[in-house]
């Protein structure tokens, strides 16, 4: 049997939701409607993220007006009953709405019940953090990240669970420092280094010194990263790249590099720092943009991202955000 890991059922659940607001504004647009196809049929956790998206949908859509909120409720003929029955009705659908309330939190709110289970630290939205070891070694965290800490006895271990960190290690032979992050392993050889976990995929850049990764479709004897060096890696492909070291782990101090980035993939730097959903048109999402933007305010950010193409930013309430 396949087990998915929550991170792609999570990113399953939110791109089922984008198609979902995206079929809404543009039904009769063919292209959309042939990406939606195309997603549909990538992969099962795509097709299963759909159903619970339309059933969920489906299912508010039912509630009374004042369980609803904005949603539409579905027009019904509706015969008047005795007032006890109607009490009970009344009652019977309060119940369903918390029910279905309930279910959602859980199935959205789970992975991150289990992070903080499992992790020592942990960050949420624009929240960053920094851990001081004692052996004089610092982690900074960025946000929506967690991580577990061992420190005993000979080895010097982290566990990266989720999003992405800044080590600063003092370097000791005898007492080696791992961070691991799914099936990989990035050993320090006395340095400051990014590591990134996210999609099944890890993502190491060095400041300064070197580092071994091993793991996934890396060669067996791993990979040695110097300064300015990165390397992003998962189960089936290894990318290597390079870039200036002074802009490794720049989200530390407060700003966001691009470097002729398409701009879907800068936004995705920056949605750990916003509020709810941010939604980028998808012919939009593949023009490169480059420029430095402070993360001290990220609404701010995100427009002049947008203004780098000439384009919009429209938010429809404090939890949907557009470009288009």
């Amino acid at each position: 049997m396949t087990v998915i890991d929550d991170p792609v059922r999570q990113q399953a659940s939110r791109e089922a939701t984008q198609w979902l607001i995206l079929l809404q504004e543009e039904p009769d647009d063919p292209e959309v409607r042939a990406g939606f196809e195309a997603w549909l049929g990538a992969a099962p956790v795509n097709r299963e993220a759909w159903a619970q998206t339309q059933t969920a949908m489906g299912l508010v859509n039912y509630l009374s007006p004042d369980n609803t909120g904005n949603w539409q409720q579905k027009k019904r003929n509706i015969v008047p009953l005795p007032l006890r029955h109607r009490f009970s009705s009344r009652a019977t659908r309060a119940g369903f709405a918390l029910a279905l309330v309930a279910c959602l939190a859980l199935f959205f709110a789970g992975p991150d019940f289990m992070l903080h289970m499992q992790a020592d630290a942990i960050t949420g939205t624009a929240e960053t953090r920094v851990l001081s070891l004692s052996d004089g070694s610092s982690i900074t965290l960025a946000p929506g990240s967690a991580v577990s800490i061992n420190t005993q006895g000979i080895h010097r271990s982290v566990s990266l669970l989720a999003g992405e960190a800044l080590f600063s290690i003092v370097h000791d032979p005898a007492r080696p420092f791992a961070v691991k992050a799914g099936g990989f392993t990035t050993t320090d050889i006395g340095t400051v280094f990014d590591v990134q976990w996210a999609q099944g995929a890890v993502n190491v850049a060095v400041r300064t010194g070197r580092v071994r990764v091993n793991g996934g479709a890396i060669p067996a004897q791993g990979r040695e990263l110097g300064t300015g060096q990165a390397l992003t890696a998962s189960a089936t492909e290894v990318y290597n790249n390079n870039l200036p070291a002074e802009q490794v782990g720049a989200w530390a101090d407060g700003l966001l590099v691009a470097n002729d980035e398409p701009l879907g993939e800068v936004v995705a730097k920056l949605k750990p720092y916003l509020h709810g959903m941010v939604i980028v048109s998808p012919h939009l999402a593949l023009q490169r943009v480059s420029g430095v933007y402070s993360l001290s305010n990220p609404a701010r950010a995100l427009e002049a991202i947008a203004q780098a193409r000439q384009r919009t930013v429209r938010r429809y309430s404090p939890w949907l955000t557009v470009l288009r």
